[in-house]
């Protein structure tokens, strides 16, 4: 059971609201699913994708690993959402952070092994070709994500010469024919 962007429930109790984290109360999480880390246990996902040579992070991250980086931001996500998907929704939470240039954290990579290991049981393929394929689509992913951001959005053309939807037959029976004749 997997769901895109579950609304959290509301904050009602005053033990969970704090100076730190998502205290809105509209506040969503990118995916939820049931049954990763164990049968019948809901988790959260939050997803963050950065990129580690812009500008903004070469002040606050110089002479930093790769590592340490994607390690500060699995702990803003946690401050943000551990506290109040522990306490509120019941549930476990797994921030999933990527870099641009490929590189994953902790969480991410123990996420990724973990789907590879429960879809190549399932499909009985080798988890290597699995594993393998799951990095080849995040790969295009990021990129196709970063050209539409470093480029923009095609959009659709306007198109002058397509058929009004009111004009369309959607009737599967020739015409000049009748049902009972066929």
């Amino acid at each position: 059971n997997v769901v895109v962007e579950p609304e959290l429930l509301p904050l009602e109790s005053t033990s969970v609201r704090s100076n730190q984290g998502n205290q809105a109360d509209k506040a969503r999480l990118d995916i939820s699913a049931t049954g990763l880390w164990g049968p019948f246990q809901k988790t959260f996902f939050d997803v963050r994708i950065f990129h580690p040579y812009a500008k903004s992070y070469a002040k606050s991250y110089e002479n930093k690993k790769i590592s340490e980086v994607h390690t500060r931001h699995e702990q803003e996500k946690r401050r943000s959402y551990l506290q109040r998907v522990l306490q509120v929704e019941k549930a476990s939470f797994t921030p999933l952070v990527y870099s641009t240039n490929g590189g994953m954290a902790n969480e991410a990579l123990r996420f990724h092994k973990k789907v590879a290991h429960m879809v190549a049981d399932k499909t009985r393929e080798s988890y290597s070709d699995i594993i393998n394929c799951m990095r080849t689509k995040l790969a295009f992913s990021m990129l196709r994500s970063v050209l539409i951001s470093v480029r923009g959005s095609r959009g659709r053309k306007n198109r002058t010469h397509e058929t009004p939807l009111s004009y369309l037959s959607f009737n599967m029976i020739p015409s000049g024919q009748d049902y009972e004749s066929l």
